[in-house]
């Protein structure tokens, strides 16, 4: 039971982060700073993603059961903005490097903390796709343990990303524009019926 939990949290959430289209974009956003900047924008957005997907892990089921929403409504609501999400990557929007470009010109002592907020933290890393994914398969668990093994998903996922972004400018010149863009919408597919899946599940619950 663990064991699938660990599985489906793994893949949602490494199918919505897409490490090989997170490093192309940050890539895209690191391209004016030094090696050691870009380091440092990788490894603080990494940690900030963690944190929040971490939280929303814990607290997230009891947030929606205060504000009164059910799983099943939630899983609908949730879906159709994955879907969104998989829309934008089939249709190869990438957004978050345009708004980073404004950012890295200001320049000044916090730009860099800036850009490991946004975009790579929130949305490339733990945007509302992967906020909704986490909170989704934690209220499948029924103890502690179970909300451990979506955390421990969380942190594989985000290490991938980690290692994805460092090694991000090779991986680009390997793959090349076409290969990125091939890639981001074969997993924009996959994201798009996995959100059709949720809505589903929700509207099962609803209706039943």
């Amino acid at each position: 039971m663990l064991l699938d939990l660990f599985v489906a949290s793994f893949i949602s959430l490494f199918v919505i982060v897409d490490p090989l289209g997170s490093a192309s974009v940050f890539a895209a956003i690191t391209k004016d700073l030094s090696p050691r900047d870009s380091r440092y924008v990788a490894f603080k957005g990494v940690l900030i993603a963690s944190a929040i997907l971490l939280f929303f892990a814990l607290i997230g089921e009891a947030l929606l059961h205060h504000l009164g929403i059910s799983l099943s409504a939630f899983r609908v609501a949730g879906g159709a903005l994955l879907f969104v999400t998989a829309f934008q990557m089939i249709m190869g929007n990438k957004g978050p490097d345009q708004f980073a470009a404004n950012i890295v010109a200001e320049g000044g002592n916090n730009h860099l903390s800036a850009l490991s907020v946004f975009p790579v933290a929130i949305p490339l890393l733990a945007g509302p796709g992967c906020m909704t994914a986490v909170v989704l398969h934690a209220s499948e668990a029924n103890s502690l343990s179970g909300v451990a093994v979506v955390g421990g998903a969380v942190i594989l996922v985000e290490v991938i990303a980690l290692i994805a972004m460092l090694l991000s400018v090779k991986i680009v010149s390997f793959i090349g524009d076409t290969g990125s863009s091939i890639a981001a919408r074969l997993v924009g597919i996959l994201l798009a019926a996995l959100s059709v899946q949720f809505i589903a599940d929700g509207l099962r619950g609803l209706i039943g």
